[in-house]
């Protein structure tokens, strides 16, 4: 019984060491990547929203950025161009995980852009096939437009105006009692089977 305790302690303390041996090891292999959070401001040239812009050399270890604070009310375009026309670069906009793109593409001779609309936060990936590629990025999220909504309550004085008010109410309640009178008088004269 006793023997049988120190086999278990002992194969405990050999499992927490390889555990911690293969997480030492991946993590010496694997560094972390940074993300940084891009601040909007407003920019010289931009009358509407606010933009942020990034000037860096990438490789194949992403840079990521993290932009906040946006609402479903605002456009936003996101934008990355090679400084060099014969360099690429790869972009990946997620939502909620790294290794989850809801967008991708890759600029090459040409700028490569995204325009749309998102809640809270969104996250941004570039990279490219080679090391040191110079790129340029440029995050902008428009003024909240809010959309002009009519009242859904009216006065009654407003809908006698013929624009589908209390008239076009009178011809609609009309045609429902032709339309029952006419069933009725069909119902009538069918004869019984």
């Amino acid at each position: 019984m006793q023997g049988n305790r120190r086999f278990r302690r002992w194969g405990r303390a050999c499992a927490l060491a390889l555990l911690i041996a293969g997480t030492g090891v991946a993590s010496a292999a694997d560094p972390p990547i940074r993300s940084y959070r891009l601040e909007l401001k407003p920019m010289h040239g931009i009358e509407h929203g606010k933009a942020a812009v990034v000037k860096g050399e990438v490789g194949k270890t992403p840079h990521r950025f993290v932009v906040d604070g946006v609402t479903s009310l605002m456009p936003v375009v996101v934008l990355v161009r090679p400084v060099r026309g014969e360099d690429g670069v790869a972009i990946r906009l997620s939502k909620y995980g790294w290794n989850q793109p809801l967008r991708s593409g890759e600029a090459k001779g040409k700028p490569e852009g995204f325009k749309f609309r998102t809640e809270g936060e969104f996250q941004i990936a570039v990279s490219s096939g080679r090391e040191r590629t110079p790129y340029r990025l440029l995050v902008w999220a428009g003024d909240e437009v809010k959309p002009e909504l009519r009242p859904v309550v009216v006065k009654a004085s407003e809908l006698k105006d013929g624009k589908g008010g209390i008239p076009s109410l009178w011809w609609i309640v009309g045609g429902l009692v032709v339309v029952g009178a006419g069933v009725a008088v069909f119902l009538m004269r069918r004869k019984p089977s």
